[in-house]
């Protein structure tokens, strides 16, 4: 009897032993588990809160003079390497802040270390919650917003700057957490001892301006081709009629069915409107079952997260571009407009009647309205790229259409052209450059085989001009 009670003490002791530690795992490693997962696995299984606020592009900087820019998807294990040290990072109680200014970031950058920039300013506290932190720290209140976030990897400990515009938060000492980025050093390693990668500068130190926009001096490599066409046609109408089934969860035969006059098909499901453009444009309407008096960025994000993994192939290819706030009548929620890559490369439209890939309107749990541009790749292959041609510099670029840069900075700062200093003007129209990527454009000009035309795009503080790599021709601008 006694034998037996000691077999029942000790099997309720290692139960209780058990949960601790399972306990203790997971309040040291909320979000390595999932980094332990690939990528491809999940993403088949569902669109994630994690991959919709995923960065778009990395600068690697690994001395004082060597700096390459790397797209999402060409480096993608970087962001999932230090996802699980962020987590660590934004879930610590025991750690320091200092508020630095833009020149003393701008020292840091000619250290060793990998800078994350996002697509737009992301909510600090909902990032900290994608990567599975329930309760985040104080990190999500000191820097509300960010815009890209520095990692340190050089000799000593590591830190982080959270940057969003000229605002910058470096956290560092944190103490009650194991900050290991042993691996992720390795992988940075690995790629600059390839030496098979652009080399950017900043534009402070190569064209003098008040600017820490990074550009390459000469690009390694020319750009794939691609053709893009339209995935929807309305004129296969078996298909169509599948998507109308696949929106309303309805039999075709419950489902209302009218055909305009320019080939546009609308079906129509209680109060539920499902719209295939001719151009390939699908709307969708749904009216909101309740009034939604109080917005909820967490939960809406969740909720076209869900959506999109219930209605689009690829997922993968797009990224989080901008969130709105939005009201209809009492109701409050967020319009969120989506981007699309190719081979890592994010796309533009060169149609200003297209604004966007997809449009969003949410409220909390409730989609309102759904808008998708869909298209389909065609051809594509690292080995076809373009045959004896070199893709021009930004230095190039800015060099052959600086005239367009400086007349629109007049114009929009409205500057009396005859009290204006040369040399003045340049360093104010260079500063004014905010971004410079390099993209593809689609020219939305055939139902099929649009071929898609390498850009550089520059943004400013009023415009967004996009220059054939090749040409250097200004080919669009909004």
């Amino acid at each position: 009897m006694v034998k037996e009670r000691f077999k029942t003490f000790l099997l309720l002791l290692l139960v209780c032993i058990s949960i601790f530690l399972t306990n203790q795992l997971w309040m040291k490693m909320p979000y390595k588990v999932f980094s332990l997962i690939k990528k491809e696995e999940y993403l088949g299984a569902s669109y994630l809160l994690a991959d919709m606020l995923e960065p778009h592009k990395y600068l690697l900087n690994f001395d004082r003079k060597t700096h390459t820019m790397f797209y999402s998807k060409h480096k993608e294990n970087l962001w999932i390497s230090t996802c699980p040290i962020l987590s660590n990072v934004l879930s610590s109680s025991n750690f320091k802040t200092d508020v630095i200014t833009d020149d003393e970031f701008f020292k840091y950058l000619k250290k060793r270390s990998i800078v994350f920039y996002f697509p737009e300013k992301f909510n600090t506290y909902i990032l900290a919650r994608s990567l599975e932190i329930n309760k985040p720290n104080s990190i999500t209140e000191k820097m509300p917003k960010v815009e890209s976030i520095y990692l340190y990897i050089g000799s000593g400990k590591p830190f982080f700057i959270f940057s969003n515009g000229n605002d910058h938060l470096m956290v560092y000492d944190i103490y009650d957490i194991d900050v290991d980025i042993t691996t992720l050093k390795e992988y940075v390693k690995g790629i600059e001892e390839t030496v098979d990668y652009t080399y950017y500068y900043p534009m402070k130190d190569t064209l003098g301006s008040n600017n820490n926009t990074f550009i390459p001096y000469e690009m390694s490599k020319n750009l794939p081709l691609v053709s893009v066409e339209r995935k929807l046609n309305p004129e296969n109408i078996e298909e169509i009629r599948d998507i109308a089934k696949e929106y309303f969860n309805k039999d075709i035969d419950y489902i209302r069915e009218i055909v305009e006059k320019d080939g546009s098909i609308i079906y129509l499901y209680d109060q539920k409107v499902l719209k295939i453009n001719q151009n390939g444009i699908l709307e969708y309407f749904s009216p909101l079952e309740e009034p939604v008096l109080e917005r909820n960025l967490y939960i809406s994000l969740n909720t076209v997260a869900e959506f999109l993994s219930n209605h689009i192939d690829n997922p993968e290819d797009m990224y989080l571009a901008k969130i709105e706030e939005i009201k209809f009548e009492e109701n409050l929620g967020y319009k969120l407009i989506f981007g699309h890559r190719v081979m890592g490369l994010p796309v533009i439209l060169a149609n200003n009647d297209i604004e966007d890939f997809i449009e969003i309107d949410v409220f909390n749990k409730y989609i309102r309205n759904y808008k998708i541009f869909s298209r389909e790749n065609k051809n594509i292959s690292n080995f076809n790229i373009e045959k004896n041609k070199r893709i021009l510099s930004t230095f190039d670029i800015i060099n052959m259409n600086y005239d367009i840069l400086e007349k629109d900075y007049i114009y929009y700062k409205r500057l009396n052209k005859e009290k204006i200093d040369k040399k003045t003007i340049m360093e104010d129209t260079l500063s004014s450059i905010c971004n410079i990527d390099i993209a593809y454009m689609d020219p939305c000009s055939k139902e099929q085989e649009n071929k898609l035309i390498g850009v550089w795009l520059l943004e400013t503080d009023n415009k967004v001009y996009a220059f054939d790599v090749y040409s250097g021709e200004l080919v669009f601008e909004k």
